[in-house]
């Protein structure tokens, strides 16, 4: 049996080139991970109340005669405060109630949430939570401008202090 003696020279040009071109493209690659361009998450006060008066602006022009949501308050509370409840308001006088009846911390039963939010309410939070400098997250209904969801963030945050309220299921009961 004899041995060959490998052909020199043939495949080490390709075979440099190759790795060349692999190791450019891994640092290429990883230099992007460590430069990707994060979202600009600090909004500035001056927008966010922007925003807050045109969305404002809009409910006003838009506001139904009649209406009925939902509200959901999430926060480290007592459950009669965190309860979805049903709100109505309708040519200026305001309802709300659980759609049960809900035990409080004495031990009656309530139908009624203690402190009810209505939307005028909403802009009022948002635009006191921004004048507060807390971070505020706000979604608004694209087209009667309400909030639909509002999550306050104190500064600087303990875990314990998010407070969440979100709209929904929104029906017009009367148009103006």
């Amino acid at each position: 049996m004899t041995r060959r003696k490998p052909l020199a020279g043939i495949y080490q040009l390709t075979t440099f080139l190759a790795l060349a071109l692999l190791l450019l493209i891994l640092f290429i690659s990883a230099a992007y991970f460590f430069f990707i361009p994060a979202p600009d998450t600090s909004s500035d006060d001056g927008d966010l109340l922007a925003v807050l008066a045109q969305q404002r602006v809009t409910w006003e022009a838009e506001r139904p005669a009649a209406f009925r949501y939902v509200v959901d308050r999430d926060c480290y509370c007592e459950r009669t405060y965190v309860e979805p409840y049903v709100a109505i308001e309708e040519h200026g006088s305001k309802s709300a109630a659980f759609t049960i009846e809900i035990e409080n911390p004495a031990g009656a039963f309530i139908a009624a949430p203690p402190g009810p939010v209505w939307i005028d309410d909403l802009f009022d939070l948002v635009e006191q939570s921004v004048r507060e400098e807390k971070s505020v997250d706000v979604e608004y209904h694209k087209d009667l401008g309400f909030p639909v969801s509002i999550v306050v963030h104190p500064k600087p945050a303990p875990p314990d202090s998010v407070y969440r309220v979100d709209v929904r299921d929104f029906e017009i009961l009367e148009y103006r």
